[in-house]
């Protein structure tokens, strides 16, 4: 259940739109072909539409979102990411670099990370240098994928004690605990 109130801060919300180009409950992917991802991608601002892009791009962008996905579900869990996740995540990412560009305005200094290449690699190292500030910074932990097998959509978790399961408590939170709660009535009636 899509809730844009639960957008995450700073460049974490990007990573946070490219692992919801995949929309479970509503049967979406925005990355499901070259057209539709280069559509998306030139949208967000991170593709040259100009600028083609090949089957073999589409498949790393494809393996980082699940490799993304997965941790983000490890955090709903308060666990470690999966090995396989964050070893996928390194593999794709190791090639790709980003530099980092420092800018003065009005007596204060800000950074940012430029890629250093255009195309997948260059949306890929986006994404990376959006993880590692969000680790550096703490945040990573909150971004979460909703714990409804049926929707897995990501949010950030902006609870005080860092424990939200669900992207909404009203939707998604509602529809797996009155589906927990009917599954304990069936095995109660069926129980000895």
């Amino acid at each position: 259940m899509n809730d844009p109130s639960n957008a995450a801060p700073g460049a974490l919300e990007t990573v946070r739109r490219f692992v919801d180009t995949q929309d479970i409950y509503n049967s979406r992917d925005d990355l499901t072909d070259v057209e539709t991802a280069t559509a998306w991608l030139s949208a967000e601002g991170m593709w040259n539409k100009d600028r083609s892009m090949t089957a073999r791009d589409l498949s790393a962008l494809h393996g980082l979102r699940e490799a993304l996905r997965a941790m983000t579900a490890a955090n709903t869990l308060g666990e470690p990411p999966p090995r396989a996740a964050v070893d996928a995540f390194n593999e794709l990412t190791a090639p790709h670099a980003a530099s980092v560009r420092l800018e003065v305005r009005h007596d204060t200094m800000t950074a940012s990370c430029q890629p250093r290449e255009n195309g997948s690699g260059g949306v890929i190292a986006i994404l990376a240098a959006a993880v590692h500030e969000a680790v550096l910074t703490g945040t990573w932990a909150r971004l979460k994928s909703c714990d409804n097998p049926e929707c897995r959509w990501p949010f950030y978790d902006e609870s005080r004690n860092r424990t939200a399961r669900w992207c909404s408590m009203r939707g998604c939170g509602s529809i797996v605990k009155a589906r927990r709660y009917r599954d304990r009535q069936r095995r109660a009636a069926h129980a000895p």
